[in-house]
């Protein structure tokens, strides 16, 4: 069950790679100190605007979906939920605990995208092998 790319996954690929670019010009230009204070907020949220883009494109492609592959998109999300709510909880324990560095969100917001993308794809690959 190989997926070609499509429209969707060209599209999907282009807007992640323009948030990323935004993300590292708002992130040199604000340690340059060339954004105004008065602009801040805007500058930040820059890179969710493609990012908004995607998740539209996303449940466009979902659409386009016949039903096996919903299923495994839910499962996979599913997975995905848990691994990220395991990984959440265990963490926010072992910071009470001061086992681990007490981060803010602010801190570490990169470190849980990065979970939830590869906790998405380790249930991509564990459901696509249950339905082969």
């Amino acid at each position: 069950m190989e997926c070609s790319p499509n429209r969707y996954s060209r599209r999907s690929l282009l807007l992640v790679l323009i948030c990323a670019a935004l993300a590292i010009l708002v992130g040199f230009a604000r340690r340059e100190g060339l954004i105004p204070p008065s602009l801040r907020w805007a500058a930040a949220l820059l890179p969710v605007v493609p990012m908004v883009g995607y998740f539209i494109g996303l449940s466009q492609w979902l659409k386009t979906m016949d039903e096996l592959q919903r299923l495994i998109q839910l499962e996979a999300l599913f997975i995905q939920f848990g691994v990220t709510a395991i990984a959440v909880m265990a963490y926010g324990l072992l910071a009470k605990f001061e086992v681990v560095p007490n981060t803010g969100i602010g801190d570490s917001w990169h470190w849980w995208w990065m979970v939830l993308f590869f906790s998405w794809s380790f249930g991509q690959l564990l459901v696509r092998r249950k339905y082969r």
